[in-house]
């Protein structure tokens, strides 16, 4: 049986191109595995690949699209909050007290510019009652960096809401925006409040959240001209409080007094 089998194989003519490119598939197939390699699929490493830069896009997305890096208080006697992204659009907006829950109960400004956002609530028709001539319409920027508190500031001052209203725009440090809303304020009026406290500690976060912009300003105003009228030589240090904002300024308007407030 075995020689039959033979001799069959034996009458198997193969042409020497054939035979030639046989030896050289085989030597080459021992060279590979003399030397210790192992054939990888080659779709493994591409798909890990695509898979961590699938995830990097994603979280890179999720990031700057939805994670608030910077906020902006609204405040008349309606107090509302907007929270910007990375490309400075609203991820969400927030009432501080009943008259600003009205107003946003009328307006749709998720995913806004900040600038049309603003535009869009001042010019609301639930807004319109509380922009009077002494209204103290007030926009106070938080932000981790002072180059995006600065920007967002001077498009601010040049929105058409905070113009034609005399808009006052200040900054506050981010990390008060919690000690803001723990005391029930957005923290736009909470800077306001901790200034009105520096001249009367007797005031209190919970007095200020029934009391309007412009009658907080009001009182800061009637407790610096009192200092103005004392001899600074005899008590300069109780003039000396500083204001939350480093950066304020008026829209439409000239330069600020010292502690950081409006005219």
């Amino acid at each position: 049986m075995t020689n039959k089998i033979h001799d069959a194989f034996d009458e198997i003519e193969a042409s020497e191109e054939l035979r030639s490119s046989t030896v050289q598939f085989l030597q080459a197939e021992r060279e590979k595995c003399g030397s210790g390699q192992v054939r990888r699929p080659a779709w493994r490493m591409p798909a890990a690949v695509c898979a961590a830069l699938a995830l990097f896009v994603c979280l890179g997305w999720y990031y700057t699209v939805r994670v608030p890096v910077s906020y902006v208080s609204i405040d008349v006697n309606p107090s509302v909050e907007l929270a910007l992204n990375f490309y400075d659009r609203v991820v969400s907006a927030a009432a501080y007290n009943e008259d600003g829950e009205i107003v946003l109960d009328g307006v749709d400004v998720k995913g806004k510019l900040y600038t049309d956002a603003i535009d869009t609530i001042v010019d609301s028709s639930a807004m319109q009652p509380y922009l009077t001539k002494d209204s103290a319409l007030t926009f106070t920027v938080a932000a981790g960096d002072s180059d995006k508190e600065s920007a967002i500031l001077s498009g601010i001052e040049k929105c058409s809401g905070c113009q034609e209203h005399g808009g006052q725009s200040y900054t506050a440090d981010v990390s008060s925006i919690a000690e803001a809303h723990d005391s029930g304020l957005s923290f736009g009026k909470y800077a306001a409040y901790l200034v009105l406290s520096g001249y009367d500690s007797t005031v209190t976060a919970e007095d200020c959240r029934h009391m309007s912009m412009a009658e907080i300003h009001s009182m800061i105003r009637e407790h610096e001209n009192e200092c103005g009228h004392e001899n600074e030589s005899e008590d300069e240090n109780k003039c000396g409080h500083e204001s939350v904002s480093e950066d304020e300024s008026k829209c439409g308007h000239e330069s600020e007094d010292e502690h950081g407030h409006g005219e």
